[in-house]
């Protein structure tokens, strides 16, 4: 239940009289200012009372409702009874006279010692002193410097390494936030009652990170961290869910953002790339049939809200479409709603074709216009903008790309559904030229995918082809966001990591825009601390070029820094609740079913 929902912001004081209320020259609500301390899982109430002040006179006024903006509380009459939710406010009173306002401001703290932790680890930290000794100093290793999330995000783990030490004091701290967090292992997450109420306290700010460290064998001595800071956002992501396959175990899941349940399993034995309909009721896949991949087919899923399962209208297994990669038309273009649909699908030949998706059956069209044109010999990984009316795809100069490809480039062209006749436009290069970073020159674009709004689209670049069997980090394949229109192309350094080779793809977009940003989910071979490294990934992870597990990560893209000019987006987050010894790939974001 969302901090928001619990607190209706207003209560009335006593039930006046039928007389005129007598005059006055002003109201006082008092206590004028009220700060106010609130232990993490606590509350604690305030009183106020509204004076009517004539001359010198002070009269108390009755009747009166009362509410506070932002909702730090709820009113019980003239009782204020406030939760750990910090922050700075207003409480106005309105009565038959006029009004009153006072300023509030609620500041959480406290401590928390984890299980395993002793109960004595603050007096251990109080009666030890600081030294500076950089082997035995804590390094945090996550959440990421300088990372944005969105307010709704499960409790977080944060890591660090131990550098000799066994006991370990977190702080996390914000302008209206003071938490100390014990725990005997160096990572900590905090319960999820207390993250809501941490997350809430921050929104909008910083939440800054700081780990103390001592050994108990030794306790005489401490160490301290550098901080680490990441922005705590307003954005609340509700009602999406993200798919991804977990390619190490050949399934496909599911899970509900913000949700601290499981993830679903939404399709095992998929062998190879999947796409989801923005609404959230379809899925396009391919399977290596027979574990064969040189025997690569599509095929289509569909919910059943009335089993709230999901059916298999199109197997793969029929060996019916050979081809890889799918996208789907939004509902309202180019049919009204979604009992009939259309898949386009990446065919074996380079060429991209329409398909429906809940018979198997080919649309006619004149698809073939996506083979035309410079760079165009092949065609794929199409993606639909969400209104239906343009496609985005990756162009190749040569023939018969249709899973891997080189020398990409990034088109767009036009679709209309006229008299019956499924029309594309002829295609115009978004991204023609190559581009050049320190880290080399990128001269192969691929995996285009279409913002919310269809204003953006994010693409992946690389230095050479995609993809390689034998080093998947060699073609150095980052992501890079473009105007729709062509205006401009700008590298994301932050998401990307700077300028290292971190195997980043699969980024596709959250189905909203939300308050400040767009948010971007992507795939990528990067430290989840020390969760998920090289050293710590299964065999069933270190395939195909891979060292280490993939893990699904997302960042926030700032929608006032999208001129060209700047880097909008920000380091990422990783996902809560995927499996961090698995290697998780090829990101869709859409709108959550609850699948039985």
């Amino acid at each position: 239940m969302r901090l928001a929902s619990l607190f209706a912001v207003a209560a009335l004081l006593g039930c006046g009289s039928d007389d005129a209320p007598p005059t006055f020259e002003r109201l006082e609500l008092e206590p004028a200012t009220a700060i106010l301390s609130v232990p993490i899982g606590g509350t604690v109430a305030q009183e106020y009372v509204v004076y009517g002040v004539a001359g010198t006179e002070r009269t108390p006024v009755t009747g009166c409702a009362f509410t506070v903006a932002p909702g730090l509380g709820q009113f019980f009459e003239g009782r204020l009874i406030v939760p750990d939710r910090g922050g700075r406010g207003t409480v106005t009173a309105t009565c038959a006279q006029g009004t009153a306002t006072s300023m509030l401001q609620v500041n959480v703290s406290g401590r928390i010692v984890l299980p395993g932790a002793p109960d004595n680890s603050r007096d251990l930290f109080a009666a030890a002193s600081f030294v500076t000794d950089a082997a035995r100093t804590p390094v945090i290793e996550y959440p990421l410097q300088g990372a944005v999330s969105p307010k709704n995000i499960p409790p977080i783990e944060a890591q660090w390494t131990a550098a000799g030490n066994d006991l370990f004091r977190i702080f996390l701290e914000s302008r209206y936030l003071s938490l100390e967090v014990y725990s005997a292992s160096p990572e900590a997450m905090v319960p999820e009652d207390a993250w809501r109420a941490i997350a809430a306290t921050a929104a909008g700010e910083s939440l800054r990170f700081t780990i103390d460290a001592l050994a108990r064998a030794t306790p005489t001595t401490k160490y301290r961290s550098a901080p680490v800071a990441i922005e705590m956002s307003t954005d609340t992501i509700d009602e999406t869910a993200i798919y991804w396959w977990a390619s190490s175990s050949g399934a496909i899941m599911s899970q509900t953002f913000g949700a601290t349940t499981p993830p679903t399993l939404v399709k095992d034995q998929c062998t190879s790339c999947h796409s989801m309909s923005r609404n959230g009721q379809r899925l396009g896949y391919s399977r290596c049939v027979g574990n064969d991949c040189g025997q690569l087919f599509a095929g289509f899923m569909k919910f059943d809200p009335g089993s709230r399962t999901w059916t298999e209208p199109v197997n793969a297994n029929d060996r019916a479409i050979r081809g890889s990669y799918t996208t789907f038309a939004p509902v309202g273009n180019p049919f009204p709603d979604d009992s009939r649909a259309l898949a386009m699908v990446t065919m074996a030949n380079g060429t991209l074709a329409l398909y429906d998706p809940d018979t198997g059956a080919a649309v006619p069209s004149n698809l073939a216009v996506a083979n035309t044109g410079p760079q165009a010999v092949s065609a794929l990984m199409a993606d639909w903008s969400s209104d239906g009316t343009r496609v985005v795809y990756a162009a190749t100069p040569t023939a018969n790309q249709w899973i891997d490809l080189d020398d990409g480039r990034i088109a767009t062209m036009s679709y209309s559904y006229t008299g019956g006749n499924h029309v594309f436009g002829a295609p115009t290069m978004l991204v023609p030229d190559p581009i050049t970073l320190p880290s080399g020159t990128y001269d192969n674009f691929f995996f285009p995918s279409f913002s919310p709004d269809g204003e953006l689209v994010v693409f992946n670049a690389a230095r050479a082809a995609w993809r390689n069997g034998t080093n998947a980090r060699a073609p150095g394949q980052r992501l890079m966001l473009a105007d729709a229109d062509g205006r401009w192309v700008r590298d994301l350094t932050a998401l990307n990591g700077g300028d290292g080779d971190l195997d980043i793809t699969w980024a596709h977009w959250a189905p909203i825009a939300s308050n400040d940003y767009y948010w971007i989910v992507f795939s990528s071979e990067r430290d989840y601390g020390h969760r998920t490294t090289a050293a710590t990934s299964p065999a069933s992870c270190r395939a195909n070029g891979v060292t280490q597990c993939k893990q699904i990560w997302m960042s926030a893209i700032r929608r006032d820094r999208l001129t060209g000019q700047v880097d909008p987006s920000a380091p990422p987050m990783w996902l809560p609740g995927q499996d961090a010894l698995a290697n998780n790939i090829s990101p869709y974001w859409s709108v959550p079913t609850d699948v039985r």
